[in-house]
């Protein structure tokens, strides 16, 4: 059984400076969507630095806004069944039937969170590099093939015959189950 976390509403108020208000926002949006979330962004011009100020109260950089976005969607993710693991998002971890827990990543967190959204669906290889990394379409890594190899090695009984994280065109499907 999967769960897909109910979208939420994270109201965040940032004040940047007059150039950035439009892009700032953008990428907070588009971040939250990535998660399944959905984020109110009011913008307040200001004479200030680069740096972006989160609720008035302290400077912090828009990758921390993120981060926080990420973790905040995370914190409420349903454990799912993978295989004969138990998939606890929040946990960064994967519990066995022994009971023995596997840790994970972030980044295979997010790549197994994807995925799982997915519902079965296979997902583009482009898609995920932009839904997990940020990276623009036609970028030249092999990030998520060793991503997807380290997974494999954790999930599967036979990592040379995956059951569970499959290859699927130019992209990769989650059986779940």
């Amino acid at each position: 059984m999967t769960q897909t976390p109910p979208s939420q509403t994270l109201p965040i108020s940032l004040r940047v400076p007059p150039s950035l208000p439009g892009r700032v926002g953008d990428v907070l949006v588009r971040a939250a969507t990535r998660y399944g979330m959905n984020v109110t962004v009011t913008t307040m011009p200001a004479d200030i630095d680069l740096s972006d100020m989160l609720d008035g109260s302290r400077r912090v950089r828009l990758g921390l806004v993120l981060d926080m976005i990420r973790r905040h969607s995370v914190a409420g993710a349903a454990p799912a069944v993978l295989g004969m693991f138990e998939f606890l998002p929040a946990d960064l971890a994967l519990r066995g039937a022994d009971g023995i827990v596997t840790r994970l990543t972030e980044k295979e967190r997010d790549l197994l969170s994807v995925l799982l959204a997915a519902r079965g669906a296979a997902v583009a290889r482009d898609d995920l590099l932009d839904r997990v990394w940020g990276f623009a379409p036609g970028v030249e890594t092999h990030t998520l093939e060793t991503h997807i190899y380290r997974l494999r090695q954790k999930l599967e009984t036979d990592p040379t015959a995956p059951v569970i994280l499959t290859t699927d065109g130019d992209g990769y499907r989650l059986i779940t189950g």
